[in-house]
């Protein structure tokens, strides 16, 4: 039976087109299409889930980073309806995280980092951030304050 960690990667793995599925020694992970990053699942015992990944920076076997899967999932799906939205509106956005969040709430049984329902408002506070500083200012603060 595959774990949460497994669900977790699967999803990723189904955001195309920046991610795909990779089968690597035997495990199904998520391959970065943009960077090479490799995302695999890590052994869970039945019961005993609790949804960590290891992270494999560029592929590189050398660079590991054991994470929680909400964490990477929750970046990956902000970077999935950035791509989708890019000449959408502020509520084509907003509607497009929302629908993301449920999907990965029913596919996995866990919920992503951050809520839209909870905050109306962070769409609109990150659109005033990413006009002010600029959007790969916003994406960098928002990597280092999850630890990526």
């Amino acid at each position: 039976m595959e774990g949460l960690s497994h669900r977790i990667v699967n999803f990723i793995g189904g955001l195309i087109p920046l991610y795909t599925h990779d089968q690597v020694d035997g495990v199904w992970g998520a391959r970065s299409l943009v960077d090479g990053t490799l995302i695999l699942p890590m052994f869970e015992e039945e019961g005993e889930e609790d949804g960590f990944v290891t992270v494999h920076w560029q592929g590189d076997p050398m660079r590991t980073t054991v994470v929680q899967g909400t964490f990477i999932a929750s970046y990956a799906v902000a970077k999935y309806v950035e791509l989708h939205s890019i000449a959408e509106t502020n509520k084509d956005t907003k509607d497009e995280m929302s629908h993301m969040i449920h999907h990965f709430e029913i596919k996995t049984g866990e919920s992503l980092v951050f809520n839209v329902e909870d905050d109306p408002e962070l769409f609109s506070l990150l659109g005033k951030a990413v006009g002010k500083v600029g959007r790969e200012v916003v994406i960098e603060v928002i990597k280092k304050q999850i630890g990526l």
